[in-house]
């Protein structure tokens, strides 16, 4: 008989292309920041991964909420940017008009603004 118990690995995952990883890896970072630190902050005082499987069951559903909200609301011009960088070997030069028009409506429609790079 199969057990109806969920395990605790059993999470949706993030299916997503590396272009699409980098494309949103800023707005992604400040969207899901304190996610993100929790996990980081459990990892680094458990010194256990499996000690910290709530932490990333949150980081990757707060991920998934995130792309979610990014295609409803900023679709063309997220994929214009990631397509671009795709295609482009993830040269940012050549994908600063799409980059721009994506940081534009992130900031509008997300209320999500793309840090400073120091």
């Amino acid at each position: 008989m199969a057990s109806t118990e969920t395990s605790p690995l059993n999470v949706e995952e993030l299916n997503v292309t590396s272009a699409v990883l980098v494309a949103a890896a800023h707005h992604y970072g400040q969207a899901c920041r304190v996610e993100n630190d929790a996990f980081m902050k459990c990892r680094q005082e458990k010194k256990d991964p499996r000690a910290c499987l709530e932490e990333g069951r949150r980081v990757t559903q707060c991920a998934i909420k995130f792309f979610r909200s990014l295609k409803a609301k900023c679709n063309d011009e997220f994929t214009s940017y990631w397509t671009c960088l795709d295609f482009n070997n993830q040269n940012y030069q050549e994908c600063r008009k799409a980059e721009k028009s994506f940081n534009a409506c992130a900031k509008e429609k997300l209320g999500i603004e793309k840090p400073e790079i120091k």
